[in-house]
């Protein structure tokens, strides 16, 4: 009589054990749900999220969670009626693709409303204890368990998997943010923050005809910009204040700009982007993601300025399709450059710090082929 052992494979999840405070765990390598699929982690990078995250300052993403939402991986297990990507290309074992970070449930109000990006139940996944089955909620980790309602794109083979290891988030948050700016031809475009959404946007934003301005304080950071679209760099670090921040936007930029994007996270910045914007522009707020943090702010300048704020939290699903087709679209950005410093997956904690130091733009994580 013979007797067949099945392998058991097993994976290694990044968790975030308490503020401050991450731990490898070790789960078995999990079987998709319906609608879903179990990805093989090729690639993860640092976002500025993680930073956030690891200090404890997200609404949701808490200790118990799995660190990570950046990355590309491999096809290791397509659920049941999963057959295509979300674009309608076949979808194989084998396939590198990229998912959305977030679920857009389709059963609330904000999703019936047209407003899938800030789906109320966006991260019942990432925000659910990796304890809990199918263990692998983030891209930290050799397994990557995605569910029904998050989108998957195809990547195709022209795009290699360090340059689309960003896409979905670094560059489909700012192509968001362009759209949601009516960035176009012409315009002057201020872009808060070098690193790697600056980067990316960029990119999004010259390709649109937009003059891009970029606005940074760390000036090590404002030579990859250049290689990415950007015509004009702007080192903040020689003004006094906020006002001579201000002042430098306007006077580089001839009286403000027409759409300015915030990406840095900081408070002050938010209030500054709405002062460097011309009478009747547009500022679209990305960076500040964590709640509680304050900063001044003058309403009646506001008012009287016309000027328009739009809050771009995450993307709606069809973006990383699009974002992904644009790394395609656009060889002659250095796409894998981007990712200027490489880890491996025990060396998270050194990353993150990396990241959060500004030492780099983006700090890939290799975790497969």
């Amino acid at each position: 009589m013979t007797t067949t052992t099945v392998e058991t494979l097993v994976g290694t999840a990044i968790t975030l054990a308490d503020v401050d405070t991450i731990e490898a765990r070790s789960y078995e390598m999990p079987s998709p749900v319906a609608g879903g699929l179990v990805v093989k982690m090729i690639r993860a990078n640092v976002c500025g999220s993680d930073v956030h995250i690891l200090h404890g300052n997200h609404p949701l993403v808490r200790p118990g969670c799995v660190m990570g939402h950046e990355g590309i991986g491999r096809v290791a297990a397509l659920g049941e009626g999963v057959s295509t990507d979300f674009s309608g290309q076949p979808l194989s074992v084998g396939d590198r693709v990229v998912a959305t970070y977030f679920q857009a449930c389709r059963r609330c109000p904000e999703c019936n409303n047209g407003h899938g990006n800030i789906c109320r139940n966006a991260y019942t996944g990432w925000s659910t204890p990796s304890d809990v089955a199918p263990h692998f909620f983030g891209t930290f980790g050799t397994y990557y368990a995605v569910g029904p309602n998050q989108a998957v794109y195809k990547v195709p083979d022209e795009v290699s998997s360090k340059a689309a290891s960003s896409a979905n988030c670094a560059l489909s948050q700012v192509y968001y943010g362009c759209l949601l700016g009516e960035v176009s031809y012409g315009d002057k475009v201020v872009i808060f923050g070098a690193g790697g959404l600056g980067v990316c946007a960029s990119a999004v934003a010259s390709t649109l005809g937009a003059e891009v301005f970029v606005a940074e304080m760390a000036p090590s950071r404002l030579d990859k910009v250049k290689e990415f679209g950007a015509k004009h760099t702007i080192d903040l670090s020689q003004a006094a204040d906020g006002n001579g921040r201000v002042q430098m936007i306007k006077d580089a930029t001839g009286g403000g700009a027409d759409v300015v994007i915030d990406l840095t996270g900081v408070p002050s910045a938010f209030s500054e982007s709405v002062r460097s914007a011309r009478a009747g522009g547009i500022v679209v707020e990305i960076g500040n993601i964590s709640p509680n943090k304050f900063t001044d702010f003058d309403p009646g300048l506001f008012t009287r300025t016309g000027v328009q704020i739009r809050a771009a939290i995450r993307y709606p699903l069809e973006v990383l399709g699009k974002a992904v087709q644009f790394i395609a679209d656009t060889p002659h950005f250095p796409w894998e450059s981007l990712v200027d410093a490489d880890y491996t997956l025990d060396q998270v904690a050194e990353a993150v710090a990396a990241a959060e130091s500004r030492q780099v733009t983006r700090a890939g994580i290799v975790i497969g082929d």
